[in-house]
């Protein structure tokens, strides 16, 4: 998949998930959730230029876990903020890791997020380790509805 340059406005969304995931983050011997401390943290910016922020949401059953970036959409259209410019996931840094990195949303998220606007921009990074920006409805390339 051919990944298109980061904008000015993609990094910065980029920073305000890492911003995001700083304040979420819960060491996991300070928490309830021994593998998962609100780790993923995500960011959707809409037409209107407004920024919402979520974070992922651990659970001891793993079927009431939830992503973030369901949580970051949900959040805009809460504020009545239906039309999406872009959204990104990061994850907080982990063990010796300084940085925090973008995640590709996952097979649920995609559905969702090509729900939400087939040509929402959406940052992600590569099996390379590159991280660059793919419309929405190109990470289901074989959907039909």
């Amino acid at each position: 998949m051919d990944l298109a340059p980061l904008t000015p406005a993609d990094e910065r969304l980029v920073d305000q998930a890492a911003a995001a995931a700083e304040d979420a983050f819960s060491p996991p011997e300070n928490g309830r959730f021994e593998h998962a401390a609100h780790i993923v943290t995500a960011a959707v910016e809409t037409t209107s230029g407004d920024v919402y922020t979520a974070a992922s949401l651990p659970a001891s059953v793993g079927r009431a876990s939830n992503c973030a970036e369901p949580g970051a959409l949900g959040a805009a259209v809460a504020a009545g903020d239906h039309e999406f410019e872009r959204i990104v996931a990061v994850e907080h840094p982990r063990g010796n890791d300084a940085d925090y990195r973008v995640v590709p949303p996952c097979g649920a998220c995609r559905e969702l997020v090509v729900d939400y606007g087939e040509d929402l921009r959406v940052v992600v990074r590569s099996e390379d380790g590159d991280t660059g920006v793919v419309r929405a409805a190109d990470l289901l390339p074989c959907r039909t509805w």
